[in-house]
């Protein structure tokens, strides 16, 4: 099966049924297929096999388009965050070696400055508007017709080629074959509880690897409505509106809801589900989430590299935890059924049940690896596992606990103090909105821990008050020895804090 089939299969078993909502408009299974033909068809006449079509794109109907007609050419889906800088579209364009371009219409300015800068694109198409020297979509797709493209690409061929968020160094192209993503969409169709009436509101943009959930909702034959940028308003809105049975948010996004004053005039009353994911979540905000939205709770944990999700944490665990065992809220889930996970040693042995180590996984999610980059592929890999970076451990149960990323590890004086311990610790402060805990260089301890917070809305609080409620929690050498308030904590696209960019601009002394 290949990324197109989704589509297809989809026209032939309810081609008349809403495969997607956004905004006012609604779009059948066949009708997607149809378009995603068209698009094949028409970069056919203008590329082939094997190369790179990238996207630079606001949430639209037209990114399905791509996700599926793309692959179905037999050329990779290069995928770009639209909120980089321009010098970054530029370098990624070219390191992609992208022919093609689709391009929204409002980041014409953007292609102008770069446009000298990436010679290799020969093509440019343009979404919703005029983009200088660009073709329009309407006329780019018009003339093709909606019948089945006379390539069909092996299942090994790379269908998506994703940047990471670049969140601890120089973003890398994640190859992510046909094989890889139907892997990921299959693994977690089996996991998750979906109806085929199921109705799943996408909060997030589709420049990322967590639009593969869109994926999964349409191999069900559910439907997916999706919003051009997540606001509560239109959020709260929409559930109502369109009848939205499940949906999924960063833990952000839910700690905003829950101190969203319009939560309480929204009924919700169709919302059986919603799902979490990208980071932890802390304790507090999860029992409240429970509470203020009546429905099943479910967490997935997975990366870019794993073509979507690897561990599931279900909801019959958020009922265990809801009826007393909270420790399970700390879980990011067991292992799903078509992923193997190990955790391992520095020197690559098992570690014994309970005790940390790094997690890797061997799956047919799995990447191939990294675009242009075999000094990156082959240290991801250990006899035929990806590291995933991740420090974990193991419960008799088969819960799995993420402690930290090794990167995001603070050693301190010798002792290893896991941030999301420290996290936990600050959000049961009643000023502390949103938190982050980092190391960051000192002379004597080698690393101190340093707590970024921002405060709620309205409330004053000092660094000792802070620091003091840290203290009725944690071990000396866990609690911040700095805290610095900020308005807002930098994020990439799905609410993921980027921890990198807090060291960088707290690590110089004071």
């Amino acid at each position: 099966m290949l990324v197109g089939d989704i589509v297809e299969y989809g026209a032939r078993k309810h081609p008349d049924r809403i495969a997607l909502r956004f905004e006012d408009r609604r779009i059948g299974y066949r009708e997607l297929r149809d378009r995603s033909r068209r698009l094949a068809n028409a970069l056919l006449g203008v590329a082939a096999p094997g190369d790179r079509v990238a996207v630079l794109s606001a949430n639209c109907t037209e990114y399905f388009d791509c996700y599926y007609g793309v692959p179905m050419a037999g050329m990779a889906l290069t995928i770009l965050n639209f909120r980089s800088h321009p010098d970054q579209v530029a370098a990624l364009l070219r390191h992609s070696g992208a022919g093609v371009l689709i391009v929204a219409a409002e980041f014409a300015d953007l292609v102008a400055r770069i446009r000298e800068e990436i010679p290799g694109v020969h093509t440019v198409v343009s979404i919703g508007g005029p983009v200088e020297s660009a073709t329009a979509w309407e006329e780019f797709v018009g003339g093709a017709e909606a019948v089945e493209p006379p390539v069909r690409p092996a299942a090994d061929d790379t269908a998506w080629l994703v940047y990471t968020s670049g969140t601890t160094g120089t973003p890398k192209g994640v190859m992510l074959s046909h094989r890889n993503l139907l892997a990921g969409v299959t693994s977690s169709a089996l996991q998750w509880d979906l109806p085929e009436d199921t109705v799943f509101l996408f909060c997030f943009p589709l420049c990322h690897v967590g639009g593969y959930v869109t994926l999964v909702n349409h191999l069900l034959g559910a439907t997916v409505g999706f919003l051009r940028t997540y606001d509560n308003a239109t959020f709260l809105r929409l559930v109502d509106e369109w009848q939205v049975t499940q949906t999924g948010l960063a833990p952000t996004m839910i700690s905003f809801l829950l101190r969203d004053p319009a939560l309480e005039t929204s009924a919700l009353t169709t919302l059986q589900a919603v799902g979490y994911g990208s980071a932890a979540i802390p304790a507090a905000v999860l029992r409240e989430g429970l509470q203020r939205f009546g429905c099943d709770f479910y967490q997935g944990m997975g990366m870019t590299e794993l073509a979507g999700n690897v561990l599931h944490l279900d909801a019959a665990a958020h009922r265990r935890a809801a009826a007393g065992e909270t420790g399970l809220l700390m879980s990011a889930g067991k292992p799903m059924r078509l992923a193997d996970i190990r955790v391992v040693d520095d020197e690559f042995a098992d570690v014994a049940v309970g005790e940390i180590g790094e997690m890797v996984v061997r799956a047919d999610q799995v990447t191939a690896g990294y675009w242009n980059d075999p000094q990156a592929t082959e240290a991801a890999f250990t006899d035929g596992w990806f590291r995933t970076g991740d420090l974990v451990r193991q419960d008799d149960e088969g819960f799995v606990y993420i402690v930290d990323r090794k990167k995001d590890l603070i050693i301190s004086g010798g002792e290893n103090v896991a941030s999301l311990t420290v996290e936990q610790a600050l959000y049961r402060h009643s000023a502390v909105a949103e938190a982050a805990a980092i190391g960051v260089p000192d002379e004597t301890w080698g690393e101190v821990v340093c707590a970024v917070v921002v405060p709620r809305a309205g409330v004053t609080v000092a660094a000792a008050d802070i620091i003091a409620g840290c203290r009725e929690h944690l071990a000396g050498f866990q609690v911040p020895r700095r805290v610095e308030f900020v308005d807002a904590l930098p994020k990439n696209v799905t609410g993921k804090i980027l921890k990198r960019e807090l060291r960088e601009r707290f690590s110089p002394a004071r």
